[in-house]
This record gives structure tokens, sequence and C-alpha cells, in this order.
């Protein structure tokens, strides 16, 4: 039988192609930098090609290299499944990426419920930055906010958002009307949402030469915080309200919602974990999702 090139070249291979980082890989498999890139440089001589384009410390891979990573990765993610089945440990972990904000309002309080369904799994959440650059090195799995029409990852998208408005009790007067309120009173909005203004123009039926003034904010607590204390009023993602933490005095005047294309997404690739547990998380997380209870707000008033 024809020898195949040692598994830490393949390793080191796969782990570079998954970062596009030699400083991420080495850190992945706990070799240096120089190590890692000698098992790099030792399959590409048995390939006797280049595999990636190198640029100082980021690896671009080459056509031969897409082609052997687009090969060798389900090869491998199938070899440590089976050994996995063979080595029937008793203990399951993953190492998941997850926003600490996620975590404590909707992650946390459920997981209880997945230990007594799986108790020999064991979870490790990484709250730190960078959860997409991470996944299939030091991440099992990452659940991350995005624009679902541009995707940060190939992730499924299991928790959408509806945008709607929000004020301080007393703020509006609901029986001028959505239009004249609007042109009347500064409008609050989230600064790295550009999306969710248009979208709910759109459900009203406005443009944005009808509004009379708009403040920005960058984080969404400061922005419920906002119109809680009567600055005006603020068009919200329902989980800036759900995550809040504490309830906000605050009313919904019109009753409006709109879609937008903003989600919570879960993406997964097995790194270090186990990939039995890598299934069941997945499938825990989405049946979860799909079954809680979807309200816009109804803990406080519509106005």
């Amino acid at each position: 039988m024809k020898r195949l090139p040692p598994t830490g070249a393949m390793e080191a291979f796969l782990a570079t192609a998954r970062g596009g980082n030699l400083r991420v890989a080495s850190n992945d498999l706990n070799l240096s930098v120089s190590a890692l890139s000698r098992r790099v440089q030792a399959l590409e001589a048995y390939i006797g090609q280049p595999l990636f384009e190198r640029r100082h410390h980021e690896f671009h891979l080459t056509d031969a290299g897409r082609k052997l990573f687009n090969g060798m990765e389900p090869v491998f993610d199938q070899l440590n499944l089976l050994l996995e089945e063979l080595r029937d440990d008793d203990r399951h972990h993953l190492h998941i990426g997850v926003p600490s904000a996620f975590a404590a309002a909707w992650l946390l309080p459920r997981l209880q419920k997945l230990r007594e369904k799986r108790p020999s799994l064991e979870l490790h959440l990484d709250s730190s930055g960078s959860p997409i650059a991470k996944l299939g090195l030091s991440l099992d799995a990452i659940i991350y906010f995005a624009d679902r029409t541009q995707p940060a990852g190939g992730g499924h998208s299991f928790r959408p958002q509806r945008a709607f408005a929000i004020a301080a009790p007393g703020l509006v007067d609901t029986r001028l009307g959505i239009r004249k309120v609007v042109h009347d009173q500064p409008l609050l909005l989230h600064r790295g949402l550009p999306e969710v203004l248009p979208s709910w123009l759109a459900e009203i039926g406005m443009v944005e030469s009808q509004m009379k003034r708009v403040e920005y904010f960058d984080d969404g607590t400061m922005l419920v915080a906002a119109a809680e204390n009567g600055l005006g009023i603020a068009i919200v993602l329902e989980d800036m309200i759900n995550f809040y933490p504490r309830p906000a005095k605050i009313v919904r005047p019109f009753g409006e919602s709109a879609t937008t294309p903003y989600s919570y997404c879960l993406d997964t690739k097995s790194a270090s974990g186990s990939a039995k547990a890598l299934n069941w998380f997945r499938e825990w997380l989405l049946a979860e999702a799909s079954n809680d209870v979807r309200r816009l707000i109804n803990d406080f008033e519509t106005g």
C-alpha cells in the first residue's frame, strides 16, 4: 500500500487552511509557528506544488490547495467520527462561541434541560471576539448575530429579528398619527444596524425625508435607555428588549413591527470536540429556538 504523508502534516494543512493564518493555526495545534510551517512545507514537498500563497502571516489557498482541502476535510471529519464511535467515551465535550448577552439571557437559562437530556455532554462557552475565525480551530460551534443577506459564514438562521418603535410612557400622542409623531420627535437608531430603518419605514409607508432628525447609538442597551428616558422614539430589534438587563419602562406606541434581515445564527465545524456531541447540541438548539414562543414584547403596553 502506498504510504500517505504524515498525519501531522495533513493536520497542519487543514488547520492553516481553516484559519488562513499561521499564528491562529499554531495556537490551535499547540505548535510553534516555525514547526507548523515546516509541516505544511513537508506536505507541499510530497504533493510537488505550493498549497498556499504566502502574504506575511496570512495564507491563501492555491487552486491545488483548495482542491486538496475540499477533498481532505470531510474525510478527516468522518475519520474523527468513526474513531469517536469506536472509542465510546463516557464524556463528550464542545467548545462554543457565543455572545455574552445572548448566553446570559437565552442560552444559559435553557442549558439545564440539555444537561438532563445529555448528562455526558460538557460545554465550554467562549464569549471572546472573532468567533468566526476560530470556528473549526478552537471552537466547534458558534452562535453569532448577522445580516442574513450578507452571511459571515454558512450558518443556520434560528432567531430572526423584527423591529418596532418604542418610547417613554406619555411621550407620544398616538391620536396625531404615526407620520406626524415621527416628524415631530427625534428618531433614535443603532449605528451598526443600517437595515433597520429602511425596513421599518417600508412597513409604515414613510421615507427618510419625512423624519425630523435622527440620533445614533452604538449599543442596544444605550438605545433602549435613551428611549426610556424620553430622548425620542427608538427603533429597536426585539431582543434589545428581551435581553435588556431589567424590565424597561417603555411603551410600543404604534403596535407595528417590521421584518428585518437580522438574526442570530448557528454555524458548526468540529474542532477538538465530539462530533456526536456537536450533533446533539445542534439538534437541541434548533428545536429550542423553534419551540420558543416569539412574542413582540407583550410585557409592556401598546400606547
